[in-house]
């Protein structure tokens, strides 16, 4: 592991390199801190030096050295080490990041699932838009809530992002580095099935594939089922006026928070 994160490190560093010959050479390398970090085996420092760069990253070629340095840093202990941990109150919480496609039609959404008392919630990507704005609230069993993004038409780009949360009467806030949910490609739409899956590090759990069978036009759910990737997709008997969805979830941490990307690809049955 160690010489492999090595050799991406020092691939990035050379990319970093390149990139920045055509800038001032008094200026100081943003994303050195969180490399050395990296290579030292610190990674509490190198996550708190990966988020202190990101303001400081002024072109296309560092935010892309960036992401490739949090996918590094991710994939060593999926992330159960980035120092976060949850407020006094909230004994579980999830962020999920979607990408969904069905015929005509790609949109975006986030979803935050918790629980414990959470009456407000926001999620700021670093353009400074608020991606839980218009959430619809459902409970989510006996303490818990789900919070329902809305439709968003533009993707999730990477970046360093502002969760914040109202628990109990008081606000609660923390940053996080995350990758971007754009243009993914992990499902085929004809046949829906597994195409391009994600790597996924072996520190996190792996892939899984979830179907839905939903009635319209309420979109109620009919059926569910929950598959490896590499088990054969199999639905219901065909149901009238139906709409299914197939998606495969990778799932990682931000400390004690549970991060879930999802490509679902969704249509009508025919």
């Amino acid at each position: 592991m160690r010489a492999t994160l090595a050799g991406l490190l020092l691939a990035l560093s050379i990319g970093l390199l390149n990139a920045g010959s055509v800038m001032a050479t008094d200026r100081p390398d943003p994303l050195q801190p969180a490399t050395l970090a990296l290579l030292q085996g610190d990674n509490r420092h190198a996550w708190q030096s990966l988020q202190q760069a990101w303001p400081a990253l002024n072109s296309d070629a560092e935010r892309r050295s960036w992401q490739g340095m949090l996918a590094a840093l991710s994939a060593q202990h999926c992330g159960k080490d980035f120092p976060l941990t949850l407020p006094d109150g909230v004994s579980e919480l999830r962020l999920e990041l979607i990408q969904r496609d069905a015929p005509l039609l790609r949109d975006y959404r986030v979803q935050l699932t918790g629980e414990g008392p959470i009456t407000a919630a926001e999620l700021f990507d670093p353009a400074d838009r608020n991606r839980l704005a218009g959430a619809q609230w459902e409970a989510e069993g006996s303490k818990g809530v789900r919070v329902v993004g809305a439709d968003l038409p533009t993707p999730l780009p990477a970046g360093l992002y502002q969760l914040r949360l109202m628990v109990a009467g008081k606000e609660w806030q923390v940053a996080l580095p995350l990758p971007a949910v754009q243009d993914l490609d992990w499902l085929s739409r004809s046949p829906q099935a597994v195409a391009n899956p994600p790597v996924n590090p072996a520190s996190c759990t792996p892939l899984w594939l979830e179907q839905t069978v939903l009635a319209r036009p309420q979109y109620s759910l009919l059926w569910w089922n929950r598959i490896a990737p590499d088990e054969p997709v199999n639905w219901p008997a065909a149901t009238p006026d139906s709409w299914r969805t197939l998606s495969l979830v990778q799932t990682s941490q931000r400390g004690q928070l549970v991060l879930q990307l999802s490509h679902s690809q969704a249509g009508p049955v025919e």
